[in-house]
């Protein structure tokens, strides 16, 4: 691919005319624990670890996805095809990965005076190929406002979900809990089983370790 400036939108960006299931599919279990359900719940609602995910419409014509895109937002679907299966959240192919593991984009926390923050960082931005690493640090705006750092980590592991919390009052349907801003952006493990239940996941993340720092252009340049 060249990289002139020709668009490009990466697979996981939700595009217009894609949209979220309504409230009204979704139920709570009966039961002291409870949680969430779909009236209509199928094998794919759920991931392997039982959390609900949030449902949104595709516009698709075969492999291609199609529509203007909404920069801002991601495909719950999308996100976590390629977080699960750690494909290139760009063309959904084979990450880049060498010895020192898969290839990660991520800004640094505003307080950071160090790299220290690198070890454990938990991201839901999925892993990248050189090539579309190389157009993200050149048009990505949230890349450009915040800073970029290339890291490699040799073990990306499941770490939990960014989502909706709801709750269930007696028999009436769940409805979602409002959140401080912060806490929207501070994931759920998959550890703590007081609100795994009760969460509509949107996002997948994985916590990074093993991780390494590493000159982008001059693998780029290498061709690494």
């Amino acid at each position: 691919m060249s990289r002139s400036r020709t668009p490009f939108v990466p697979y996981i960006t939700i595009r217009d005319g894609e949209e979220a299931a309504l409230a009204a599919t979704l139920s709570a279990m009966p039961g002291p624990r409870g949680g969430l359900l779909y009236t209509d719940e199928g094998p794919g609602d759920r991931d392997a670890r039982g959390v609900l995910w949030a449902r949104c419409s595709q516009n698709r014509d075969g492999n291609e996805v199609l529509g203007k895109p909404i920069w801002k937002d991601v495909h719950p679907a999308r996100q976590r095809e390629c977080m699960e299966q750690l494909l290139c959240q760009g063309c959904v192919q084979q990450p880049s990965r060498t010895s020192l593991g898969y290839l990660f984009l991520a800004s640094p926390p505003s307080a950071a005076t160090s790299t220290e923050w690198i070890e454990g960082y938990r991201t839901a931005q999925p892993p990248l190929c050189l090539q579309h690493a190389a157009v993200a640090t050149e048009r990505c705006g949230h890349l450009l406002r915040e800073g970029v750092v290339a890291l490699r980590a040799r073990v990306p592991r499941l770490y939990g979900v960014l989502g909706t919390y709801y709750r269930s009052r007696g028999l009436q349907p769940p409805e979602p809990i409002e959140t401080d801003e912060d806490e929207n952006d501070v994931p759920l493990s998959y550890r703590d089983q007081r609100y795994t239940p009760w969460i509509l996941a949107s996002q997948l993340v994985r916590e990074l370790r093993g991780v390494t720092v590493i000159n982008l252009a001059e693998e780029i340049e290498a061709g690494v």
